[in-house]
C-alpha cells in the first residue's frame, strides 16, 4: 500500500520542487519505515492465515512453528513503532494504522494459540482427576498428592508443551509492551494487573473440575476450602520448577508462577463463595432475623463467623506457601493482596463486611456486657497496667482488660482484610461502638454516684475515680495502638472522618472529654466543700487589725486544710495519678483564687499582725500541698504576691507612684496581680508605729 503511493508520488513529480536535503532525507526515513513496516505486517497476515488454513484442513501439527515465526514478525514491528513513537511522535497516523492491521492480526492469532494449548493440556491428561481425592489427608504428616501431568510429561510432550507456553507467553510479553507503549504518558496507576495467561490456562480447567466436587459441599464449607487446599499445595512446586523458567525465557518481567497459580486458586475460590455460599449465609440470617427464636439467630451467626475462620486459616496457609519459600509479593499493596486472599470477597461486597464486623460487635459485647455490670470487675484492678507517660501504675479497673481483649480481638480479625479502607470502616463497625458503649457505661455510674451523694463521700469518690481511671486505660491503650504501623496506613481516609487521623481519633477525644469533665466536678466538689467552711473566716475582716503577741493560726483554715487534705489523700490512694495531678492543681488554683477574693475583697486594712497571721495561715495551706509538690506556694500566685506586697517594708513605698509602675511589679517578683489589684493591697497596708 505505501510502497505504491511512494511510486506514485515519484513519477507523478508531485512532491514540491525544489525538495532541500533535509526535506529529501525526511521522506527517504518516513517511506523506508512505511515499507519496513508494511512488509513485516503483510508477513504476519500471512503466517497467521496460513495457521488458519492449516488448522482448517486439520493438518496443525506446524501450527506452533507458525506461531512463533508470527510473534517474530510482531515483535519486530512493536520495535520499529516504539522507536517511532520515541524519535517522530508526530507520525500517529501511520502508527494508528499499523496498530489498527496488528490488532486484526492479533485477534485471530492469541485465540489459535489458546485453543492449540487445550488440546495439548487435554493430551497431557489436564486437568486430573479429582475424584479419588482424600482431603482428610491434607493435615497428615505425609499428605498422599494428586498426580501431576506436569512433572510426567516426557520426551517429544515436553518440547511440543514448552513451545506452546512460550508462544503465550511471547504473546502476553508483546501484549503488555504494546500497552505500555500505548499509554504512554498517561496515568498507568489505575491500570488492572494482568495474569498469567498460561496459569489461567491451566486454573481454569481445573477449578471448574473442582467446582463438581464444591457443589456437594454447600453445607460443609471445610470441605471446600480443604480440597483447594489440597490443589494449590499438590501442584505448586511444579510452578517454581517446570514453569517458571520458561516465564523468565519469555522475559514477561514480574510475574511469578507460585505466585500467579495460588492468586488463580484463590480468585476461582472466591468466585465459588460469591456466588453459592454466602447467599445461603445471608438466607439463613434473613430467616433467623424473621424468626422468634434466639437460639435460630445464633446459630445464623455462628455459621459466618465458622465461614470467616476459615477463610482466614486458608489465607494464611496459602500465603505461608509464598512466603515459606523466600519469596515476597511482587508489590505489596492492597490490589496484589487481593489476589491471594480469599478475604477479597469482601472487597466487591462491602455490604458483607457490614454484616460481618456487626456480628463480630454482637458477640464480643454480648461478653461485654456481663462483666460490666459485675461490680468485681470494678473493684479489682489490673496489676502492673502502666500509664503512656513514665511507669506509674493507672490504677485501672479489671473491666479495662476484658475491654482491651475485646478491642483486640476484632482489630485482629481486622489484620487479614486485604483493603486497608476496609480494614478501617471493618473497625469503625465493630469496635468503635463497643467503645461508644463502654464510655456510657461510666458516664451511667458516674450519674449514679453523682445522684446519690453529689460525690461528698468516699464511695462516690472511688466510683467515679474507677471510671476515670478507666477512661484513661482505655484511652492510653488507643492511643499506642494508633502508632502502630497497621493503625498509620488508616490515617487521611474518608472513613476515619474530617478530621482524619487515627481510626480511633473520636473515641480517644471522647474518653479525654469525659475524664476531664469528671476531674472538674471533683474539683468542684473540694472547692464548694472548702468555701462553706471558710465562709465565717472570709467574713471576719477585723481579724487582719488584731494585735497580738504571736500570731494565732485560724480555726477555720485548719479545719478547711484538714478537709482538703483528706479529700485529696482518699483520691491519690484511688486515682491514677496524671489525673489526679489535675485535680490537686485545679484545687490549689481554685483555692488560691476563693481566698484571694475573699480576703481581700472590701479593702480590709492589715496592720503588722494582720499580716502575721495571714502567713501563718497561708503556711498552714502550702503545707497540705508540700506532699505532692516542691514549692507550694507556686501553686497559689495570687494569695503569696498579696502576701508579699503586705510584707514589703514601708520606706520601699514612700512613693505611692512606684506601685503602679510595672517594673516595679516585676522587679518584686509581682506577675499575677494587676497594678490595680497591687495599689489597692498597699494602700490598705497599716503600719505600726
Amino acid at each position: 500500500m505505501w510502497r505504491l503511493g511512494a511510486r506514485r508520488c515519484c513519477l507523478n513529480n508531485s512532491l514540491p520542487w525544489p525538495l532541500t536535503w533535509r526535506e529529501w532525507t525526511w521522506l527517504e526515513i518516513t517511506l523506508e519505515t512505511a515499507l519496513k513496516l508494511d512488509g513485516l505486517i503483510g508477513d504476519v497476515e500471512d503466517a497467521v492465515s496460513s495457521s488458519v488454513t492449516a488448522k482448517l484442513k486439520s493438518r496443525g501439527e506446524n501450527s506452533e512453528k507458525t506461531h512463533h515465526v508470527a510473534i517474530g514478525y510482531l515483535k519486530k514491528i512493536e520495535d520499529l513503532l516504539a522507536s517511532v513513537t520515541r524519535t517522530r511522535p508526530q507520525w500517529t497516523r501511520l502508527i494508528s494504522a499499523v496498530d489498527h492491521r496488528v490488532d486484526r492480526s492479533l485477534a485471530l492469532l492469541r485465540p489459535q494459540a489458546i485453543v492449540d494449548h487445550h488440546a495439548l493440556l487435554s493430551s497431557l491428561g489436564w486437568p486430573p482427576s479429582l475424584a479419588g481425592t482424600k482431603i482428610s489427608d491434607s493435615n497428615s504428616g505425609k499428605p498422599a498428592e494428586t498426580v501431576n501431568p506436569l512433572f510426567s510429561m516426557k520426551g517429544d510432550l515436553t518440547r511440543k508443551y514448552s513451545e506452546s507456553f512460550l508462544s503465550l507467553c511471547n504473546l502476553q510479553e508483546l501484549q503488555k509492551r504494546r500497552k505500555a507503549r500505548q499509554l504512554h504518558g498517561h496515568d498507568m496507576g489505575n491500570q488492572p494487573r494482568q495474569p498469567l495467561w498460561v496459569i489461567e490456562e491451566l486454573v481454569n480447567p481445573l477449578s471448574a473440575a473442582a467446582q463438581h466436587h464444591f457443589s456437594k459441599w454447600v453445607e460443609n464449607p471445610e470441605f471446600v476450602f480443604a480440597l483447594a487446599y489440597k490443589i494449590t499445595r499438590d501442584f505448586v512446586d511444579s510452578m517454581d520448577e517446570i514453569l517458571q523458567p520458561l516465564v523468565d525465557k519469555a522475559n514477561l518481567v514480574g510475574y511469578s508462577c507460585r505466585e500467579e497459580w495460588i492468586s488463580g486458586i484463590v480468585i476461582a475460590l472466591s468466585t465459588y463463595l460469591a456466588k453459592e455460599i454466602f447467599p445461603k449465609q445471608i438466607e439463613l440470617l434473613q430467616e433467623s432475623s424473621s424468626s422468634d427464636a434466639s437460639s435460630t439467630a445464633a446459630q445464623a451467626r455462628v455459621s459466618w463467623l465458622n465461614l470467616v475462620d476459615l477463610m482466614i486459616s486458608f489465607d494464611k496457609r496459602t500465603q505461608d506457601l509464598i512466603s515459606g519459600t523466600g519469596l515476597l509479593l511482587s508489590v505489596k499493596d492492597d490490589e496484589n493482596w487481593q489476589r491471594i486472599s480469599v478475604l477479597s470477597v469482601f472487597c466487591d461486597r462491602p455490604d458483607w463486611l457490614e454484616i460481618w464486623a456487626e456480628i463480630e460487635r454482637r458477640e464480643v459485647f454480648a461478653s461485654l456486657k456481663s462483666a460490666m455490670e459485675n461490680e468485681n470487675n470494678w473493684s479489682k484492678r489490673i496489676e502492673g497496667a502502666m500509664l503512656e507517660y513514665g511507669s506509674d501504675d493507672c490504677k485501672s479497673p479489671a473491666i479495662t482488660g476484658a475491654v482491651k481483649h475485646g478491642l483486640s480481638l476484632i482489630i485482629d480479625r481486622a489484620r487479614p482484610i486485604p483493603s486497608i479502607t476496609l480494614r478501617a470502616e471493618f473497625i469503625r463497625i465493630s469496635a468503635s461502638p463497643i467503645i461508644s458503649e463502654f464510655l456510657g457505661c461510666m458516664f451511667r455510674r458516674c450519674q449514679e454516684a453523682e445522684g446519690l451523694t453529689a460525690l461528698a463521700d468516699d464511695n462516690a469518690l472511688t466510683k467515679v475515680s474507677q471510671s476515670i481511671n478507666a477512661a484513661r486505660y482505655v484511652e492510653s491503650t488507643l492511643a499506642q495502638w494508633c502508632e502502630d504501623v497497621f493503625f498509620l496506613e488508616m490515617e487521611n481516609l474518608s472513613v476515619v472522618g474530617e478530621e482524619g487521623g487515627c481510626v480511633f481519633q473520636q473515641e480517644i477525644n471522647q474518653l479525654k472529654e469525659f475524664r476531664s469533665e469528671w476531674v472538674d466536678k471533683i474539683s468542684t466538689v473540694i472547692l464548694r466543700a472548702f468555701d462553706a467552711r471558710c465562709r465565717d473566716y472570709l467574713k471576719n475582716k477585723r481579724q487582719w487589725q488584731e494585735h497580738s503577741e504571736e500570731p494565732a493560726i485560724s480555726r477555720a483554715i485548719i479545719e478547711s486544710s484538714g478537709y482538703i487534705q483528706g479529700r485529696l489523700s482518699r483520691l491519690e490512694e484511688g486515682l491514677n495519678v496524671l489525673d489526679f495531678v489535675t485535680v490537686w492543681r485545679a484545687v490549689a488554683t481554685g483555692v488560691d483564687q476563693l481566698l484571694f477574693t475573699g480576703i481581700f475583697a472590701g479593702s480590709p486594712k492589715f496592720n503588722d499582725g494582720g499580716v502575721e497571721r495571714l502567713h501563718a495561715d497561708l503556711s498552714v495551706l502550702f503545707a497540705v500541698f508540700q506532699a505532692w509538690c516542691l514549692r507550694p506556694e507556686g501553686f497559689f500566685p495570687r494569695l503569696s504576691e498579696g502576701l508579699k506586697l503586705l510584707k514589703i517594708d514601708e520606706r520601699q513605698l514612700r512613693d505611692g507612684r512606684m506601685v503602679t509602675d510595672k517594673n516595679w511589679l516585676r522587679e518584686h517578683g509581682i506577675r499575677h496581680l494587676t497594678a490595680g489589684e497591687a495599689e489597692k493591697i498597699i494602700k490598705n497596708r497599716v503600719y505600726d508605729a
